[in-house]
């Protein structure tokens, strides 16, 4: 069991040594400080929001409440060292903001003393200090992205330097702002409104009856045209509150350009139905260290019915999601079809639409909200693995929905598979908190000291398979206590033998699967 704190790097409220060895001359008794207790001391800006670990480099990347983002390195020694922090302006000067949230954490300028493990060597602060809301880390790249519901950026942790900075706040988005209310536009919304409200009554009878009767056949018209088994869904305004929040951050090396070459990308998709493409360049691995990264804009989808974006995944040739960084070279997953067109998954709150690449227009799509009036709540990438055979498996989604029903979606062709009800629909914390793995697993929280795991694939199942086979004795009045020695005994040790010898190849295979 490993425990990180990441208190150590800042400067908080209370903290147990700024007065350690402090004490005053002339008292009697001497009495000096050792420690610090208060059930409200916890400062708030400490919360971890977002976690993203490579297992297969060793960094980490933590996000915090009040927009700090750390990236830590695997050591197995320990270090005194001083960890650099990197300002970036989400807001890019936009005029008319005041911050009304917290204050961010102050840094520690001198070294601080890490024990073996995870060790922060590198630190971004976000202005202005809101929440985390997406995380992302690239360990071959050496690159990390961020969102908040200001906007979102890309940092090189190699150089420690900004490569893209992003802002996707609304303007009229006061209460992402935080900012005053104007009063000025207020009074002219008013105004405007009285203005339509006089020549609204001017209008004659029988034109209003001509707008009723148009407005009824528009509307027949269009329940028409409606599929039986759909529901009409009405699309967002673009005045709701945080449309600009960032919801998912995505990397891949795709087509953007062109159907020939193919690039690393930085996607973003936000609370408003809005996903933004970058294009990024790298250096060679000689020029590394001495060459900047930069990102240039290349795509810029908007969802008509403006749902929140929950998930982006790339799909190769084959149709199958890329591999995550370093899986290749460790071969723990295939390498990417290159020559075939990629296509461009985008999951909403209410559908799952498929874009081809490099063009981005549409190719196929399913509306989840319109056919059973749920909506999405996590998605996960899954690889589902035949029970009969090894070497055969088709990938998958993993989709859990407000009503806490869980689907199997298979993927390019985007069609539902299974259906089964996984949490209870009152539960939102559970729902809030459930996680998928790569197997068609998942994890959710039944309470706050327990977790349950469920199971989508037939392969990499939850629960033991195994049978004790029972004799059968016969009942016999005169004799009370079985014998112990004889063919009775014996066939009774052969049954629990051939139990155990069950019970470990059913074990044995269990922990395969489970590895």
């Amino acid at each position: 069991v490993y425990k990180l704190s990441t208190a150590a790097v800042f400067h908080t409220d209370a903290d147990p040594n700024d007065n350690m060895n402090h004490s005053t001359e002339g008292e009697w008794p001497p009495f000096r400080k050792v420690g610090c207790f208060d059930p409200y001391s916890d400062d708030p800006r400490l919360g971890i929001q977002k976690i993203h670990l490579c297992k297969y480099s060793g960094y980490l990347t933590v996000a915090g409440t009040a927009g700090q983002i750390m990236v830590l390195e695997l050591n197995d020694e320990a270090a005194e060292q001083t960890v650099e922090a990197q300002v970036v302006d989400l807001l890019q000067g936009q005029e008319g903001f005041r911050w009304k949230g917290h204050t961010q954490l102050d840094v520690r300028e001198d070294p601080v003393q890490f024990p073996p493990g995870f060790q922060p060597f590198t630190l971004v602060q976000c202005q202005p200090p809101a929440v985390v809301t997406a995380l992302i880390l690239h360990s071959d790249w050496k690159l990390v992205a961020f969102g908040t519901s200001h906007g979102f950026g890309l940092f090189d942790y190699q150089q420690k330097k900004n490569v893209l900075v992003k802002c996707t706040l609304n303007p009229s988005d006061q209460l992402a702002m935080e900012g005053p209310l104007s009063r000025v536009k207020s009074i002219k919304k008013s105004l405007r409104q009285s203005f339509r409200r006089i020549r609204r009554s001017r209008v004659s009878l029988r034109k209003h009856h001509l707008q009723e009767a148009n407005a009824r056949l528009e509307a027949e018209l269009a329940e028409m045209e409606l599929a039986p088994v759909q529901r009409k869904i009405e699309a967002r305004s673009s005045d709701d509150s945080f449309t600009g929040l960032v919801r998912v951050l995505y990397f891949a090396d795709t087509f953007l350009t062109d159907s020939s070459h193919n690039t690393p990308s930085l996607w973003a998709g936000t609370n408003g139905g809005c996903v933004f493409a970058y294009i990024l360049h790298l250096p060679t691995m000689e020029h590394r260290g001495e060459e900047l990264i930069t990102a240039q804009p290349a795509k810029e989808i908007q969802l008509m019915h403006r749902a929140p974006v929950v998930g982006v995944v790339v799909l190769d040739g084959h149709g199958t999601p890329l591999p995550e960084p370093l899986e290749v070279a460790h071969d723990l997953a295939r390498s990417p079809d290159m020559h075939g067109s990629h296509h461009l998954l985008v999951v909403s709150e209410e559908q799952f639409k498929v874009f081809t690449l490099p063009k981005v227009s549409a190719k196929t799509k399913l509306k989840l909200t319109a056919i059973d009036g749920s909506r999405v709540r996590k998605v996960g990438v899954a690889w589902f693995g035949s029970n009969r055979t090894e070497d055969y498996g088709e990938s998958g989604l993993l989709v859990l929905t407000n009503q806490g029903d869980v689907h199997a979606i298979s993927v390019p062709h985007i069609k539902m598979q299974v259906q089964h009800p996984c949490i209870r629909r009152e539960d939102v914390s559970g729902i809030a908190s459930c996680v998928f793995t790569k197997h068609g697993q998942g994890f959710y929280l039944i309470s706050p000291s327990e977790f349950e795991r469920f199971s989508l694939s037939t392969r990499c199942l939850v629960e033991p398979r195994c049978l004790v086979e029972v004799p059968i004795l016969k009942d016999n009045s005169n004799q009370r206590r079985p014998q112990l020695d004889g063919p009775s005994s014996s066939s009774a040790r052969r049954v629990m033998e051939h139990a155990l010898l069950n019970d470990e190849s059913e074990y044995e295979e269990q922990r395969s699967c489970l590895s």
